[in-house]
């Protein structure tokens, strides 16, 4: 297969179809002490994307090549991947001989002073429904813009976003997950994604460890108005790992200090 590879280029076509329709995916990898986490479940997502999207998969190989290379000896970054259809003239339409092109960035991994609890606010603008493109990171991410932007005068962390039917869906750059404590007991409630949403790498990996634990983990629809059921909330990402919920909007967010030690190895530093 011939894919295009670039590595920490600093220019892009402006011919190319992810800058001129988003015509693409891509993933954003941590790297700790030279290594690139979760590699396989960053290459599953992305070759669904590349399903969902008819372009053609990356092989394995290539792709873990391209971010040792982008890496090398940096011992903590991100790295970034965009893969593109390709190189177009004007107009929706492609040739059936476009050639994809896969860009690796690395990128500086901000050093800043993590906070011991975070505070959530509302987004006012509500997440759109999209059955077929929900769960992978395709290019067009106009909505966690506009999510972002529609904050009002608020100064919060993240941001919630809810769908129009008043559904908590995720924050901004992030997943969602509240928990329930009854008699030494948790059980983890986190937005469903059928509709919409990014399905996150770390989120997945929680899902996963919980599991395995036996611990309950449920994904479904949460109302706005749920959350007063809840005992605690933490939001996570690959780049910041899980933070712990202090506030949403004006109401406090209880915290359960046993969730610190179950969930130690995704708390970063």
């Amino acid at each position: 297969m011939n894919i295009q590879v670039h590595i920490n280029k600093k220019s892009i076509s402006i011919k190319d179809r992810a800058f001129n329709f988003g015509d693409g995916l891509f993933e954003t990898i941590h790297v700790r002490n030279n290594k690139p986490l979760f590699v396989n479940d960053h290459y599953k997502r992305l070759n669904i994307g590349c399903n969902k999207l008819a372009i053609p998969i990356i092989p394995i190989k290539l792709f873990r090549e391209s971010i040792n290379k982008a890496i090398s000896n940096t011992k903590d970054c991100i790295v970034k991947i965009i893969y593109s259809r390709g190189l177009s003239e004007h107009g929706y339409a492609y040739p059936k001989n476009i050639i994809p092109q896969l860009y690796i960035f690395k990128k500086k991994l901000s050093k800043v002073k993590k906070k011991y609890f975070i505070s959530l606010g509302f987004s006012k603008y509500n997440l759109q429904s999209n059955v077929y493109l929900s769960k992978i990171k395709h290019l067009n991410r106009i909505d966690q813009v506009l999510a972002f932007t529609m904050t009002g005068n608020s100064n919060n962390d993240d941001y919630i976003l809810l769908n129009n039917d008043e559904k908590i869906i995720e924050c901004v750059s992030s997943n969602i997950f509240f928990y329930i404590y009854n008699n030494g007991i948790f059980k983890f409630i986190t937005p469903s994604l059928t509709n919409c949403g990014v399905d996150g790498i770390m989120k997945q990996q929680i899902i996963k460890f919980l599991k395995k634990r036996k611990i309950k983990v449920f994904e479904k629809d949460i109302l706005k108005k749920d959350i007063i059921k809840f005992n605690g909330c933490f939001i996570c990402n690959v780049i910041k790992g899980v933070q712990f919920v202090g506030k949403i909007e004006k109401r406090n967010i209880n915290h359960i200090i046993q969730i610190e030690n179950l969930l130690k190895n995704y708390i970063y530093e």
